[in-house]
């Protein structure tokens, strides 16, 4: 274990580590005092001031393919109950706190908090990991659906008529966000769109029909996802009704539903996630194998919901990979995200769509039966830098490196860590002074940001989102044509390889656009620069090396 950094397991290591905890919380605050108050860059926070040397280089790969998508992209987040469509995870609060203009979109499945479908009329049975993802079950159209949808929706009908409930649209979900602001959430003329399925052989035929303010119906499909017609909805949403009417009768499965704005530059969120996720098999181009491989789901499958939910075509995309930590071996880890690569690659260009960045992103420190330990934490995040940096379209980063590996449980290190790095209080959208007021994570939460020190509360999610947000940045400035104006200019700039540059904070990282950690500068601010020609960031400036 690493100095601070982690866990407390038993009554005697408590009172020992209470000791070593305590005198390395004072030398940490001692190093820190010059960043009292105000917010640390969050590649600095992960680099800079720590007691000791990380125990894994978990820095940033590839920032520079990820940031200029953060405002315009469409993100496909693919993961575990870590980033299921709710706002007590990473990837929803995302749409909150990062810096975009505008929420164009949002896909997601039928029991997301966004847009749950409650059911009226004939009982809808949920296909998930407790059956299996076995659709029509005991029929002879029997077949397997692994993508994890959250989650899919079957009714068996007969021929006629059937209120199957109504979409209860929590469009205020959104709007204390940055772009929510702004008004700038499904502005334009706000729609709902559904996502069908047919299984093979499916032999239902007929249309659904959703009614808002006007009412659209659409074909069910013969074979596949399907996005069916728009239906205008509220600006805050309210209740969509959705019924069906069959000419011939049979299984009929909702997949989920496409919330938009007028069509538009902005972001465009979609996730694919469920609970009880396990690394095993996954990536794996095959049905659901139970008990152990369960979530595994077939590449066609994914390159179909990919195809039926693109608005736009010529939209750049980015696959983001969010899954929880597991116990299994670096290398075991490592062939699992090659795996995951390799699969998303072939979906997307099955969908006749062009290549995604691909981002792999490290969760926050975990403790549970399972994991115990800061080694346990990082395998990971090790085997995900491992891909990113073997990858030339994959990039990487770690909430869990940006947050100095600290266990955020109410703990005293929690707290110092919060109050030493300028988090006590987290401001976006309408949570800022002279409106709602900031979140107060240090008074009012104690840093108490975890359930069962696994997953999120809802301010954790935005706080881990904010920090993730704020490292996918620097992204952002690595493309832009000149330097932040709220940060010291460096000089020279541009500079001559491994000439004399000062204006840097001290300690500051420097890193090249891949990400990669090629230094840090001094203590009065200078460093040299680079051997190699090129656009680096030192510490959240940017340095053109010629």
């Amino acid at each position: 274990m690493t100095g601070p950094r982690f866990f407390r397991q038993t009554s005697a290591f408590r009172r020992w580590a209470g000791v070593a905890g305590a005198c390395a919380l004072i030398a940490l605050g001692a190093a820190q005092l010059g960043l009292a108050g105000s917010r640390a860059d969050p590649l600095e926070r992960a680099h800079v001031d720590r007691p000791e040397p990380a125990r894994a280089d978990l820095s940033p790969v590839g920032l520079d393919l990820v940031g200029p998508l953060m405002k315009d992209g469409r993100w496909v987040w693919l993961g575990d109950s870590f980033a299921v469509p709710t706002p007590l995870r990473v990837p929803f609060a995302a749409l909150r706190t990062w810096p975009l203009d505008r929420v164009a979109a949002v896909a997601t499945g039928s029991q997301s908090t966004l847009t749950r479908l409650v059911p009226a009329g004939p009982a809808a049975r949920v296909v998930w990991d407790e059956n299996n993802y076995v659709l029509a079950s005991g029929t002879s159209l029997e077949s397997t659906l692994g993508l994890p949808l959250f989650r899919l929706l079957e009714w068996n009908l007969p021929q006629g008529t059937r209120s199957l409930g109504s979409i209860d649209l929590q469009v205020p979900l959104l709007t204390d966000g940055n772009a929510g602001a702004e008004g700038r959430v499904f502005d334009g003329g706000a729609t709902v769109r559904p996502l069908l399925y047919a299984q093979p052989g499916a032999t239902a035929r007929g249309t659904l029909r959703l009614a808002g303010s006007d009412a659209a119906s659409t074909p069910l499909p013969t074979s596949g996802f399907a996005l069916g017609a728009p239906t205008s909805v509220d600006d805050d949403g309210g209740t969509v009704s959705v019924s069906a009417t069959l000419t011939a009768p049979g299984f009929v499965h909702m997949a989920g539903t496409v919330l938009a704005g007028a069509p538009g530059p902005g972001h465009y969120a979609q996730f694919l996630a469920d609970r009880s996720w396990s690394y095993w098999g996954f990536g794996s181009d095959a049905d659901p194998a139970p008990p152990d491989s369960v979530k595994r789901f077939r590449t066609a499958d994914l390159a179909g919901y990919l195809a039926a939910t693109t608005l736009d075509p010529d939209q750049p995309s980015v696959a983001a990979i969010y899954l929880a930590q597991e116990r299994a071996s670096v290398e075991d880890q490592r062939d699992v995200f090659q795996r995951v690569v390799g699969q998303t690659r072939d979906a997307f260009a099955a969908a006749g769509l062009a290549p995604p960045v691909i981002l792999l992103v490290h969760p926050h420190a975990i403790q549970n039966l399972s994991i115990t330990t800061a080694e346990e934490n990082e395998r990971s995040g090790i085997a995900m830098r491992e891909v990113a940096l073997a990858n030339p379209d994959v990039a990487f980063v770690s909430i869990y490196d940006a947050t100095d590996g600290v266990l955020f449980d109410g703990s005293a290190e929690a707290r110092a860590w919060l109050a030493d790095n300028g988090w006590a209080e987290l401001s976006f959208g309408t949570h800022r002074a002279g409106a709602d007021g900031p979140i107060r994570l240090l008074s009012r939460y104690g840093a108490n940001l975890l359930t069962g020190g696994l997953h999120p509360d809802e301010e954790g999610a935005l706080f881990f989102s904010a920090v993730l947000g704020d490292v996918l940045a620097r992204g952002i400035v690595a493309t832009e044509p000149g330097p932040s104006p709220t940060v010291v200019p460096l000089a020279p700039n541009p500079a001559r390889v491994r000439a004399r540059v000062t204006g840097a904070r001290p300690g500051a990282p420097i890193y090249d656009v891949r990400g990669r950690l090629v230094g840090h500068a001094r203590a009065d601010g200078s460093f040299d620069a680079p051997h190699a020609a090129g656009v680096y960031l030192v510490g959240r400036a940017r340095l053109v090396v010629q």
